[in-house]
């Protein structure tokens, strides 16, 4: 391996560690009581440091009755990592899954592309299957390193690269949570008879999320491991009552004569449609560590990707068919074309149940709320990341983070309801192009130049922007990742030359393959900076 490339720890370094009741504030550390000392005693603010200490001390003990994790990007260092509960690993991936978001991803291959039932299917199979692999491998990190996910990028990022990884994944955090909750109300507002303001809905749903967000860890892990439950069964009697109404496609001879030309269109729009659904996939990567972190260095690896991919597979895969199958109802049945323009997919799902009567009411609370499921880690993980973006920002705890976020991506879902189609569909395609660039480099730095082994990371330098990467490699590919997806990409407000030309002169819809460019060109040129990197700069 190229000399140099696993960095000795620097004696003058002293790595900050923390366990779940303590949090690092401006100027504290802890010494070896763990008792918190001032680092910084000057005689004219140590009275004032004090105070300051003194009254975070009175805020924290508020929460202790909560046991409210206070750690934020600290290593959770191994004597500290007490969960043993594998399961978990696929329990909180089945629960933030199991959501109407992802039912409606199902619904935009027949409702925005115009596929065909099993033209649908075939992408919501395909692109999940690819999509899912990175969030189940970067899972793996947790045990092994015990940091965070945003924290552990450091090592391919750099410091300053992985900031940037960080920022982005704050947006992301902060967009996925306002779609959720627009789904969630849309739903709401279906149950009291559109009477509800959609604002009033999102606010209810933004506010549960944000309760067990901030407790952390450990609440988070016990609320998805039951949630998912009665929401399983809600939508088990949603494809029981609307089987009848499914329709192959819109009009019933367009698998009997289908031109060249037509063929072409579909395959371009299959292209475009797996796009959506690798985003949908991909998102949960740059959060997947965060969840794993706590458990011994010891777990297996392979049992944290198996379970971690089960728990996204099962439920990302069979509510897309379920959303693309309950959507060709509106073919053929005017009330259910009628409800899904009228208040989108919680429409659409009420007319779907409607014939159960007033059970169905309760059915679609469910639905509603369980979007509170998916936004709990969006929010805890942002408020992780938020503590990467720059150093002064560790200082603020972890927690306060949630509140700021949720004010935030309220805001957004509030401006983004009106549009909510057009709003999903060129989010996730925008997510699935930074993703692509994002678990590239990290695997490419793990697999090539770690050799796939956590013996060639010193992970107590996790803070040490001195002996860490120095970011050009990473931000060099990125960047050329970046001219891959404007080349290859394909939205209503832009089209690249690789998207035209895929499409010919056909003049029908050309393929997204933003995602698909991002992933070539930045996997072809990382490895070789990084060796110039690694050879010039030594880090």
């Amino acid at each position: 391996m190229p000399s140099g490339h696993r960095t000795a720890t620097i004696s003058s370094i002293v790595p900050l560690t923390s366990d779940e009741h303590e949090v690092e504030l401006h100027s504290i550390r802890r010494n070896s009581d763990n008792q918190s000392i001032n680092s910084n005693t000057g005689s004219s603010h140590g009275k004032s440091n004090s105070n300051d200490k003194s009254r975070w001390k009175k805020f924290l003990k508020k929460f202790d009755f909560l046991n409210v994790e206070k750690r934020g990007i600290q290593r959770v260092l191994p004597e500290d990592r007490n969960d043993s509960t594998i399961i978990n690993t696929a329990m909180i991936w089945v629960s933030s899954n199991m959501i109407i978001p992802c039912f409606a991803i199902g619904t935009l291959g027949p409702a925005v592309f115009k596929l065909g039932l099993y033209e649908s299917f075939v992408a919501i199979i395909i692109f999940n299957i690819i999509g899912i692999i990175p969030t189940a491998a970067i899972a793996c990190f947790g045990p092994a390193s015990g940091l965070r996910t945003m924290v552990f990028s450091r090592y391919s990022w750099g410091f300053y690269g992985a900031s940037v990884i960080a920022a982005l994944n704050v947006i992301s955090a902060l967009g996925w949570a306002a779609v959720n909750s627009i789904t969630g109300a849309q739903t709401l507002r279906v149950v009291f008879n559109d009477k509800l303001p959609i604002a009033v809905g999102i606010i209810i749903i933004a506010i549960l999320s944000m309760i067990v967000s901030f407790v952390g860890y450990r609440w988070i892990h016990i609320y998805e491991r039951y949630s998912w439950i009665p929401v399983f069964i809600a939508y088990c009697i949603v494809a029981g009552v609307s089987g009848k109404y499914i329709s192959h496609s819109q009009t019933e001879t367009l698998n009997a004569t289908i031109s060249n030309e037509i063929h072409h269109w579909d395959i371009s729009s299959i292209l475009s449609f797996g796009s959506v659904c690798f985003g949908n996939a991909v998102s949960w990567c740059s959060f997947a560590a965060d969840y794993t972190t706590y458990f011994p260095e010891n777990t297996s690896q392979m049992k944290v990707f198996v379970f971690t991919y089960l728990g996204n597979f099962l439920t990302l895969i069979s509510l897309g068919l379920l959303g693309a199958a309950v959507y060709t109802g509106t073919y053929t049945n005017p009330s259910w074309s009628d409800a899904y323009e009228k208040n989108s997919v919680g429409g659409l799902l009420g007319a779907s149940i409607s014939s159960v009567g007033g059970f169905g009411k309760f059915l679609l609370v469910l639905f509603s709320l369980s979007t509170v499921a998916c936004n709990i880690p969006n929010i805890y993980s942002l408020s992780l990341s938020s503590q990467v973006v720059a150093p002064i920002f560790k200082h603020i705890p972890r927690f306060v983070y949630t509140v700021i976020g949720t004010v935030i991506y309220i805001i957004l879902a509030i401006v983004a309801a009106s549009s909510f189609n057009s709003a999903l569909t060129s989010f996730t395609d925008v997510i699935s192009y930074w993703f692509s660039i994002f678990i590239i480099i990290v695997f490419e730095e793990h697999l090539i130049f770690r050799r796939c082994s956590y013996k060639n990371y010193d992970f107590d330098i996790y803070d040490n922007r001195k002996v860490l990467p120095i970011s050009i490699a990473a931000i060099t590919s990125g960047l050329i990742g970046l001219a891959g997806i404007i080349l290859g990409m394909s939205q209503t407000w832009f089209e690249g030359p690789i998207s035209k030309a895929i499409a010919g002169n056909s003049g029908q819809h050309h393929p997204d393959v933003g995602f698909e460019c991002a992933i070539i060109f930045t996997a072809v040129t990382f490895p070789l900076l990084r060796l110039l990197e690694l050879h010039f700069i030594k880090r």
